[in-house]
C-alpha cells in the first residue's frame, strides 16, 4: 500500500476550502440584501427598519387616487403633522419616493375608516368602543434628547375619505394617528405587502 503525503501547499488548499464553502451563504444573503436597498431606492419595494411595523422587505404598488381602502390594508403614506414639534428625530433619508421635505413614508397599518367612531384620552384609543390594544400614547420620545410629542385627544366620527392608522408590528412605540390624528386619501402613497419580514419587540433604553 503507497501512502501520499501531502505537500504543504497542497494541506493548505484542503484546509481552506471548507472556509471560503461557510462564506457562500454570507455572500448570498449580501446580494439580496444589496438587491433590496437598490429595489427600494427606486421605488419598487420597502425596506422597513422600524418596529412599528414588521421590520423587513416589502412590496409596494402606487395607490391610485380615488381607489376605496378598507380597514386591516396597510399603506406607506406621508401625513400632515402638527405644527409647532421638533421632528429632527425622525431622520431624512433619500428615498426615490420620498415625503416633501425628504421624510421616508410611513408603513401603518388602517385600523379605522370611514362611519368608524374613534375616540382618544390619555389612557389610549377606542374604536367603536372597543380598546386598540396597546395604543396608549407617549408624551415624548425615546430618543436622546427626549422631545415633546404631538398629542391627539378628542372623539371623531371619520368621514368619507377619513383613516385612522395604527403600527401593528409593536403599536407601543409606533408613531401614527394617535399623535396626528386621521389621514386622508390625498396622504397615501402605495398600498404595502409583506416579502420577507419579522416582528420585533421594542425596548428602548429610554421609558416614560
Amino acid at each position: 500500500m503507497m501512502i501520499r503525503l501531502l505537500t504543504p501547499s497542497r494541506l493548505t488548499t484542503v484546509c481552506r476550502r471548507p472556509q471560503w464553502r461557510r462564506l457562500i451563504p454570507v455572500a448570498i444573503t449580501g446580494a439580496i440584501i444589496a438587491s433590496a436597498v437598490i429595489a427600494w431606492n427606486n421605488g419598487d419595494w420597502r425596506l422597513n427598519l422600524s418596529p412599528s411595523e414588521p421590520m423587513g422587505l416589502w412590496s409596494v404598488q402606487p395607490y391610485k387616487l380615488g381607489e376605496p381602502l378598507h380597514v386591516g390594508e396597510i399603506v406607506t403614506l406621508c401625513p400632515q403633522l402638527p405644527a409647532g414639534y421638533d421632528y429632527s428625530w425622525l431622520g431624512h433619508d433619500q428615498v426615490a419616493n420620498a415625503c416633501t421635505g425628504g421624510g421616508t413614508p410611513y408603513v401603518k397599518t388602517i385600523v379605522a375608516g370611514p362611519g368608524d367612531v374613534v375616540h382618544e384620552d390619555r389612557h389610549g384609543v377606542t374604536i367603536n368602543g372597543v380598546p386598540l390594544p396597546d395604543s396608549r400614547p407617549l408624551p415624548f420620545t425615546t430618543s436622546k434628547p427626549q422631545l415633546a410629542l404631538p398629542q391627539w385627544r378628542g372623539t371623531i366620527t371619520l368621514k368619507a375619505g377619513q383613516y385612522w392608522a395604527c403600527g401593528a408590528g409593536d403599536p407601543r412605540f409606533s408613531f401614527d394617528s394617535r399623535y396626528w390624528g386621521p389621514f386622508d386619501l390625498s396622504q397615501v402613497q402605495s398600498v404595502a405587502h409583506p416579502i420577507a419580514v419579522f416582528n420585533y419587540r421594542y425596548s428602548p433604553r429610554i421609558t416614560n
